[in-house]
Order: structure tokens, then C-alpha cells, then sequence
């Protein structure tokens, strides 16, 4: 199996992009892929096609994850997540679930406060919580 590869959006803060790198991860940001200012859609179909998992804090893709769009998986940090947890949560994902995600596309995770636990999310877009 391909290790896996991720993809920024616009929200998603450039030192924290680099942090991933130092880590290790594949993260193409999407000012590199020249996809800065284009749509969802457009973001979704790009990630797709380049079999990618988005990592945003915008809740927009979470919606058009429950519309049925077609992506290769969601990350998504809650807007109160600092850089630093937002970092910790995404490497528990890619050490814990890279298999699964792999098997399984279409997965959404949630990195939020651990404070204010909120299983919604889990019944509402079918992901893991972090």
C-alpha cells in the first residue's frame, strides 16, 4: 500500500504545514498546487484524483462530505484546536489509521478540544473524533 499523502487548504497555517513536513508526512499546501482560491468542489476533485486527504478547518467540507462528495478522506481540525494539538492529532491519525483509510476512502476524522467531547460528530459524519 502507498503511504498516505495530504493535502492543505487555504486555513490551514503554513508553520503548521512545515511541522507536518519535518514529521515526515507527504503534505502538498494547496498555495503549491496552485489551488489557492478555488472552489470546494475544485479542492475535492483535486484531492481525489491526486488521492489525497484534505486537512482544513473549514466546516464547508464536512458538509459536502454529507452531501455524498466523492474525496479520499477529511481531516478536520476544530477552529478553538491550536497548531500544536492540531499536529499531535493528525500524526495519532496517520500512526493509527493509515490502514484503514487506505482500505476505506471517504473517512472523516475530527480533531477538537478534548474538553468539550462531542459525539455528534461521530454519528453525524461517520468519523473518529480527536
Amino acid at each position: 500500500m502507498q503511504p498516505l499523502r495530504y493535502y492543505t487548504d487555504e486555513n490551514i497555517n503554513p508553520k503548521l504545514i512545515q511541522s507536518l513536513t519535518e514529521q515526515g508526512l507527504d503534505v502538498l499546501s494547496c498555495q503549491a498546487a496552485d489551488m489557492l482560491g478555488t472552489t470546494d468542489v475544485e479542492q475535492l476533485l483535486f484531492v481525489t484524483k491526486e488521492k489525497r486527504l484534505i486537512i482544513t478547518r473549514d466546516d464547508d467540507f464536512l458538509k459536502w462530505h454529507r452531501k455524498g462528495a466523492k474525496h479520499t478522506g477529511i481531516i478536520y481540525i476544530h477552529p478553538n484546536m491550536t497548531d500544536a494539538d492540531a499536529l499531535q492529532g493528525i500524526l495519532n491519525i496517520h500512526t493509527h489509521h493509515a490502514t484503514e483509510i487506505q482500505r476505506k476512502p471517504r473517512r472523516v476524522f475530527v480533531i477538537q478540544p478534548k474538553t468539550k467531547p462531542r459525539k455528534w460528530w461521530q454519528r453525524l459524519f461517520g468519523g473518529l473524533v480527536y
